[in-house]
């Protein structure tokens, strides 16, 4: 086999072997140095091919990232670069042409699944902010058939619902049983449902309901230990979305910032999630959007958070497994999220270990999607 160093790498070399590596297991900690074969885009189990000097770096899945925005085919190859070779969209009104996207598939650009547009109230943000159609709104639990029909005929990969609170001057919150006749139609119709709550009160709602995943972490509130284990015991996920939390709070244009909104509930609540024993999986909510709260960079926002799930309490292993096999199995990527034979090569190679040292996956010394190299980052992101 002839030595390539990954300085001079070709995208088109369809079989490959990357030695001297620390593969990561399933369980988030790194074996032995050893070799990784790929061949025609999927890992195998005999060495073969070109040779690339894996220096005694530590290789990863590619990350998925559970919680983005996309608006431009750019940000797909923004997180790329920084390893995240899967994205999860969690809401679009341009939809079909992110669907395109989604089934074009490029090599040079993240794996992309979306959702579509979210169910909301009547006059909900969605509608009224973000430029989502009117037929996003649900009317109550006899609406919800028609609105699953609709979204299924959008062909998405999930369901989403946004729960919002109930403020005074605001439009009314979508309500429990309307929450939970969405569910019921979309799982009947074999589709997962993942649920914006942005406090206790959202969380309990969800778990009534029946949601597969909740995405976000309170900042109004803490969420108790019974509620953490609530949400275990019924198998929900969650994808905490620190980062975003984090940065709405210190972008937010207030003359002070009211004591109910505090990061540290944010940190507190993923941190009894996971002394419960709940599935936490990353997500960032990167977008680029206007209309957001809060803007967050796609690909780079990937590494801040998994630093932001340590912070929270997750150890390393913990976080590396919730940006790869646990992101996997919570969405049904079968084909991806652990380094074993038969499933896509979706690799990130770092040059220090990550299990020690969360930061060290921002020193970014390849990626492949799919078999195929990608260009890496020039610089690591700011540390969190």
């Amino acid at each position: 086999m002839r030595r390539c160093p990954l300085s001079s790498w070709r995208r088109d070399i369809s079989r490959f072997t990357i030695t001297d590596v620390h593969p990561l297991a399933a369980d988030g900690t790194f074996g032995p140095l050893t070799s990784v074969a790929v061949e025609d885009g999927v890992i195998v189990d005999r060495p073969g091919g070109a040779e690339v000097d894996g220096r005694g770096g530590y290789l990863l899945p590619g990350l998925i990232d559970t919680h983005v925005h996309v608006d431009h085919p750019d940000q797909l190859v923004a997180a790329l670069r920084w390893g995240v070779t899967t994205v999860l969209d969690m809401g679009t009104p341009r939809w079909d042409g992110l669907r395109a996207l989604r089934d074009a598939d490029d090599d040079a650009r993240a794996d992309l699944r979306g959702v579509s547009s979210p169910a909301c109230a009547p006059r909900g943000t969605a509608v009224r902010k973000m430029n989502h159609p009117a037929s996003t709104a649900v009317r109550g639990p006899g609406d919800a058939a028609r609105w699953i029909a609709e979204r299924l005929d959008q062909d998405p990969d999930y369901v989403k619902i946004v729960l919002e609170e109930k403020l005074p001057f605001q439009p009314k919150p979508l309500a429990p049983d309307t929450v939970a006749a969405l569910v019921a139609h979309a799982h009947r119709a074999g589709k997962k449902v993942v649920v914006h709550a942005a406090s206790s009160r959202a969380y309990a709602i969800a778990l009534d309901a029946g949601a597969d995943v909740i995405t976000h972490a309170p900042v109004r509130d803490t969420l108790s230990a019974d509620l953490a284990r609530r949400v275990t015991a019924s198998g929900t996920a969650v994808s905490p979305t620190l980062v975003m939390m984090r940065t709405i709070l210190r972008t937010l244009k207030l003359p002070f910032t009211p004591k109910s909104l505090n990061f540290g509930q944010t940190l507190a609540s993923t941190g009894a999630l996971h002394r419960a024993g709940a599935t936490i999986v990353l997500g960032t909510d990167a977008n680029a959007d206007d209309t957001s709260p809060a803007r967050v960079a796609h690909g780079s926002s990937a590494h801040e958070e998994l630093a932001l799930l340590v912070h929270a309490g997750l150890s390393p292993s913990e976080a590396l497994s919730a940006a790869t096999s646990r992101a996997a199995a919570v969405f049904g990527l079968d084909d991806r999220g652990v380094i074993a034979p038969g499933k896509r090569a979706d690799l990130l190679l770092v040059a220090r270990d990550p299990a020690r040292d969360i930061t060290a996956t921002r020193d970014v010394v390849g990626v492949w999607k799919r078999g195929v190299a990608a260009p890496v980052p020039r610089a690591s992101p700011t540390t969190t």
